[in-house]
């Protein structure tokens, strides 16, 4: 088992919270500290002066998407979830997931065909079904579709899947933005035989605000594109066009090998960055966009080395939203097991590492999610 824990910083000044001396910078009650739940907080300094909001890692999503999601399941409708392959694991939301996890669901993984060369296609469907699973919802393995791009093959091939197990229902398809749901859609216009009498529309959903795509599948049941889950907590959230056009995979991943000692740091690019604590070298898979640059430091001054490298550019590419140190999240990971793992951030990518013990520091964008999972890609 992996744990994450993750260190506390004042939202505001980024002072390292404590509750030990009220004189000193980060002091914050005692009881605030401990039985906190969010993610971020205040010090009592700051607390005076900015109001208070809760926020989370996970994507917040509209009572709208909610609504048509509790439609959909009341209707026992067959649900059709695209993922990104490449960065889905922390796209999830609870919210969500509590409604659709008994459900009837097609997942289609999007982007297979931009893996690593030689990734097995049976090992990457169970890996999906467990990611699912981890997050309270049960989906077969059977009913995972790798989709390579959409081709008109594919497209063919998932709307014979969606007629096998709808059941005579309707079909609501989901996804989190940039996961490919509108090019799926685009896909089954190129294929779709309209063999029913009513027209293609779209429209405001009954009893929301959200207009939604509606394709007729026969005289009696419709398949509705909803709208996406959002990704602001994702790192693509966070950048402007050109930074997102380098880290956004649109070609195959080649993996680098980069071996790591205690308190040594990895960049990736001006993005994030990773310091082993405690652990022997470790030798760190990466797996991230080709353009992302990759390096490697002491962790002597790797705080004030990683942003001065971002206002100088020195580094590709990098969020420009970073412009101090307090523009960042902290997390630590502390590894228990002894085999291999996965450490991903969202929306850019993940390192793969045999654990004994190590102990990881991961700076993000504030807001940005990680993860740690069971290897995507087995080192055989």
């Amino acid at each position: 088992m992996s744990q994450i824990s993750q260190i506390r910083k004042c939202y505001n000044c980024g002072a390292v919270l404590q509750s030990t001396d009220p004189t000193k910078e980060g002091y914050v009650n005692k009881e605030v500290l401990e039985n906190g739940s969010q993610n971020f907080l205040f010090c009592n300094k700051c607390f005076e002066v900015e109001r208070y909001q809760s926020k989370t890692n996970e994507p917040v999503v509209s009572e709208d998407l909610i609504k048509i999601v509790e439609d959909a399941k009341a209707k026992q409708a067959l649900l059709v979830y695209v993922i990104n392959l490449f960065s889905f694991e922390a796209s999830f939301s609870h919210q969500i997931n509590e409604i659709i996890n008994g459900m009837n669901i097609l997942v289609v993984a999007n982007k297979f065909d931009l893996m690593p060369k030689g990734t097995n296609e049976d090992d990457t469907r169970e890996y999906v079904a467990h990611r699912f699973r981890a997050c309270g919802v049960h989906v077969e393995k059977d009913n995972i579709v790798l989709a390579n791009a959409f081709d008109d093959d594919t497209a063919r091939n998932i709307i014979a899947q969606i007629y096998e197990l709808k059941n005579g229902k309707d079909v609501y398809v989901i996804g989190s933005k940039l996961a490919g749901k509108t090019t799926l859609i685009d896909s089954f216009l190129r294929v779709y035989n309209n063999l029913s009498k009513g027209n293609i529309v779209s429209k405001e959903y009954p009893g929301t605000k959200q207009r939604v795509l509606q394709l007729p599948l026969s005289s009696r049941t419709m398949m509705y594109e909803i709208p996406s889950i959002p990704h602001n907590n994702s790192i693509l959230y966070n950048l402007d066009a050109n930074a997102t056009r380098k880290i956004y995979v649109t070609t195959p991943v080649e993996y680098r090998d980069v071996s790591l000692r205690k308190d040594e740091v990895l960049y990736f690019g001006g993005m994030s960055f990773v310091e082993l604590l405690e652990g022997k070298k470790t030798n760190i898979r990466c797996f991230f966009a080709n353009n992302v640059q990759l390096k490697h430091h002491s962790n002597r001054k790797a705080e004030e080395r990683f942003v001065n490298a971002i206002n100088k550019k020195a580094i590709k590419p990098f969020c420009a939203r970073v412009k101090t140190i307090k523009d960042m999240d902290v997390f630590e990971i502390k590894v228990t097991e002894s085999n291999y793992r996965d450490i991903g951030i969202q929306g850019l990518g993940w390192f793969n590492f045999l654990a004994k013990g190590q102990t990881f520091r991961i700076y993000v964008p504030k807001g940005v999610s990680i993860y740690t999972s069971r290897p995507k890609i087995d080192r055989k």
